[in-house]
């Protein structure tokens, strides 16, 4: 599930080009094709065909995931029919059935809990819909998964944190565990903690996720640590925030988040977060776009699309859109190999 409110990722080098829209017959990007045709990615069969979609909870980034999908399909004649769970798992198999009863051609659903889902999955199986999930690696076989890389940001943010601390004590704060996004970002961390060699001496999880659990958390760490504590990882921008309006009096760890939000960009602008890592959310929308318009043509895609993450610091800040920013940007999907995993390029 995904919890957040979310340039080429740093120190990852493309393999090559796999395949694209300019690839597919030669059509122009984003156009619908020619009678009888198919672009690679769209086709005439798109045409009157409806994508169900399953989001997990009311947020900016969904709504803005939704409108980007939404504006991709129509390009071919499809439509959306997206329903919201409202962090209820009871509530989305409810909006899976309703979606499967509505007889939709195929169904884009985030788990709020991948297990509970399984069962509508399996339906969806039976009637032959093809099933795209975004950020879950539990069940399958799924027509596809989107990945969001939070593990990259956790295991990177690591080393960032080590650059800028050294042999300096370091504390995490994490998400609640319920999250299976959260979760993989945290053994992203803990993993790049220990191949950096870098000494985190507490970790403690904000369950409310709010900035101002995050401040008491930091600030617990103040009374405990003091300047001796050297770095703050934070699991997303609101805790970010909520940890730096903890600095001062001697209090300067070094912090380091994961999300890209734009309240967040003007404090790395000014240096009290040290970096973030954004993820670029159209592409998450192009993706599942994508999955969805080649599951309804009879296409094949990777088996599993991995979104990569963004390292955001004073050097490279300007440069990133917030997601509202970007709902109009051009549907354009290209694919490469990155370390054995298939990425969708971001420029």
């Amino acid at each position: 599930m995904t919890v957040r409110a979310r340039s080429t990722a740093a120190g990852v080098v493309a393999a090559g080009l796999l395949f694209g829209l300019a690839a597919c017959g030669g059509n122009d990007k984003g156009k619908a094709v020619a009678s009888g045709g198919d672009d690679g990615t769209g086709c005439n069969a798109a045409k009157g065909k409806t994508i169900g979609f399953s989001e997990p909870l009311p947020d900016p980034n969904f709504r803005a995931i939704e409108e980007i999908v939404s504006k991709a399909l129509a390009k071919y004649g499809a439509k959306l029919k997206a329903v919201n769970a409202n962090l209820n798992p009871g509530k989305q198999i409810s909006d899976l059935n309703t979606l499967m009863q509505q007889q939709v051609d195929a169904l884009i659903a985030n788990p709020v809990d991948p297990n509970a889902t399984q069962g509508a999955f399996a339906q969806a199986r039976a009637k032959k819909i093809p099933i795209i999930v975004l950020d879950t690696k539990v069940g399958g076989p799924y027509f596809t998964t989107v990945h969001d890389d939070v593990d990259f940001a956790g295991a990177d943010g690591a080393k960032t944190l080590k650059s800028r601390v050294g042999g300096g004590k370091v504390a995490a704060m994490f998400g609640p565990a319920y999250a299976e996004l959260l979760n993989w970002e945290k053994a992203g961390f803990e993993a790049g903690a220990k191949q950096a060699g870098l000494t985190v001496v507490d970790r403690q999880v904000n369950q409310k996720i709010t900035p101002e659990d995050a401040k008491a958390i930091a600030e617990s760490w103040r009374q405990k640590y003091g300047k001796d504590l050297k770095g703050i990882w934070t699991f997303n921008d609101v805790s970010a925030i909520g940890a730096a309006s903890a600095l001062g009096g001697g209090f300067n760890p070094a912090i380091v988040s994961i999300n890209g939000q734009p309240d967040a960009v003007p404090l790395v602008e000014a240096g009290k977060i040290t970096a973030t890592y954004g993820v670029p959310y159209d592409k998450t929308g192009q993706a599942l776009a994508y999955a969805a318009l080649r599951a309804v043509c009879g296409g094949t895609v990777p088996k599993e699309i991995w979104i990569p993450t963004v390292k955001l610091d004073k050097k490279t800040i300007d440069d990133w859109q917030p997601i509202a920013q970007r709902v109009n940007n051009p549907f354009s999907i290209a694919f490469e190999q990155r370390n054995g995993k298939t990425y969708v390029k971001t420029s």
